[in-house]
């Protein structure tokens, strides 16, 4: 039945919760302790102020996050459910007649009694690097391929049994709701600057990035909107007020034309500043008792242009549509035209303009960092998210406390993270060499009831020694003495 259409709309709104495909977050483990270098950037960019090494470059980093409310996997491991996607069945398509193979994993639904939503985002990072310049100046240089989709606020009657059981002919009302998504690239430059001359050490950092926008959509219902199943399928709509945008640049049916392509343009900020107590036992002047620090991260935009389409429909009367007025179409631009025409009479009336604006994920953090014992560490922070444009990604409120031991060569650390203040996980990490692994979600590595999220990541970077070891350097056979021990008379 037309149905179809419907959950084309309202199942938009849970895109992320498909199960197959993982995304990533704040990754802890690999941005809070004192050598994380360039990584640390992404919480707070003042942080490389107090990085320890002279220099860091990092190759490659690969970071995978994906958290919902409304689906999970029953009965599994986030390894087991990679190995045998094909074994994957969803509990709508599951009957006394067809039954689920023995060893099927059956993705079913949460009932709609929380909050639901979905997250999903990801990256990929290029070579990127810091680097100190004279004793109080950082310069970098960032890279990163990124992904994200998120919803919010998904409506209880959207829960996959309320919505799939309405009786027909009854008509029940849609409140608002809508998702974001995007890819894009970003090249970006880092500045950081660190004030020693006083009891309390300051930091301001900075990272301004180019954004290259790659693809980007979303889809918002305005208002409520009446819903009415029918027999057949028929399917009836009221009052409804529904915007959506997309990029077309790879609307074609060539499949080798099919690709990466850049479709807008923008820019996005990260500023931040720390505050630190200086250790008088440690070796240089990045050695701290504790730090506090508070940042604006991902503050930004993405306009979309040339191939882009921005749509909206809107109508106060009762439309009847039929899966008729959807024919099977291989080109996507025919599909546009048949939602136009089924609701507004006419294929090209819902297009508004060839440009939309989508924003980034948008966040205020607050950080700190104390010293318990030698090479022992308690980290701790807040994001909140702050969005800055009508139709911004979105990423999870988290709350977590991550307790480390640090050392120059390896590091271990147990993130303990609260998402979205209803999602509580345990996560572990370790950085050994000049490689990092890790999860704030260690539960989906093992068999889990519910399985409805997982994180995973790694990275791959120089911590570098010191280019003057043999003068004094700080790594080298003889560190450089700490300016607060250096007694200065005039």
């Amino acid at each position: 039945m037309f149905g179809r259409f419907f959950f084309v709309w309202a199942l938009a709104c849970t895109i992320p919760l498909f199960p197959r495909t993982l995304y990533s977050q704040e990754q802890l483990g690999m941005r809070l302790e004192r050598y994380s270098g360039i990584y640390s950037t992404a919480i707070n960019p003042a942080n490389t102020a107090f990085n320890p090494d002279p220099w860091d470059v990092s190759l490659l980093t690969v970071e995978f996050f994906f958290e919902n409310s409304y689906a999970y996997l029953r009965n599994t491991s986030l390894p087991n459910a990679l190995r045998n996607s094909e074994k994957l069945v969803s509990a709508a398509d599951i009957s006394p007649e067809n039954p689920a193979a023995r060893d099927a994993i059956i993705q079913d639904f949460f009932e709609g009694k929380r909050k639901m939503r979905g997250v999903a985002v990801g990256r990929i990072s290029g070579p990127s690097f810091s680097m100190r310049l004279g004793e109080e100046h950082e310069i970098g240089f960032v890279t990163a391929f990124r992904t994200g989709i998120s919803s919010y606020k998904i409506p209880g009657i959207l829960e996959y049994q309320t919505i799939s059981n309405v009786p027909l002919n009854q008509t029940v009302d849609i409140p608002r709701s809508g998702l974001q998504a995007m890819a894009w690239g970003e090249i970006g430059l880092h500045y950081s600057k660190r004030n020693t001359y006083s009891d309390i050490y300051t930091a301001f950092g900075i990272t301004p990035r180019l954004l290259l926008g790659l693809e980007g959509v979303y889809a918002r219902a305005q208002s409520v909107f009446d819903y009415t199943p029918r027999g057949g399928d028929t399917v009836t709509f009221g009052r409804a007020r529904w915007d959506y945008a997309l990029t077309t640049g790879n609307f074609t049916d060539q499949s080798d034309s099919i690709g990466l392509k850049v479709q807008g343009k923008g820019f996005g900020i990260d500023i931040g500043f720390a505050w630190a107590a200086p250790d008088d036992e440690g070796d240089t002047d990045e050695d701290y008792l504790w730090k506090i620090g508070v940042s604006l991260i991902d503050a930004g935009f993405i306009r979309f242009d040339n191939t882009a389409e921005r749509h909206h429909i809107e109508f106060d009367t009762l439309i009847t549509v039929t899966n008729a007025d959807f024919p099977p179409r291989d080109d996507p631009h025919d599909i546009l035209g048949d939602a136009s025409r089924a609701f507004l009479g006419d294929p090209l009336a819902s297009l508004q303009s060839r440009s939309f604006t989508i924003g980034l994920p948008t966040a205020l953090s607050a950080q700190f960092d104390f010293k318990a014992a030698p090479k022992v560490y308690v980290a701790g922070l807040i994001v909140q998210r702050i969005p800055l444009w009508k139709y911004s990604l979105q990423r999870p409120n988290t709350l977590a406390l991550v307790p480390r031991y640090e050392h120059r060569w390896f590091s271990v650390s147990l993130p303990l993270v609260l998402n979205d203040w209803q999602s509580f996980r345990v996560g572990l990490a370790a950085r050994l060499g000049y490689l990092y692994l890790g999860t704030d979600q260690l539960g989906s590595f093992f068999k889990k009831k519910k399985l409805s999220g997982a994180d995973i990541y790694i990275g791959l970077k120089n911590n570098g020694f010191d280019l003057f070891a043999g003068k004094g350097g700080r790594h080298g056979s003889s560190h450089r003495q700490k300016r607060r021990k250096i007694k200065c008379y005039y």
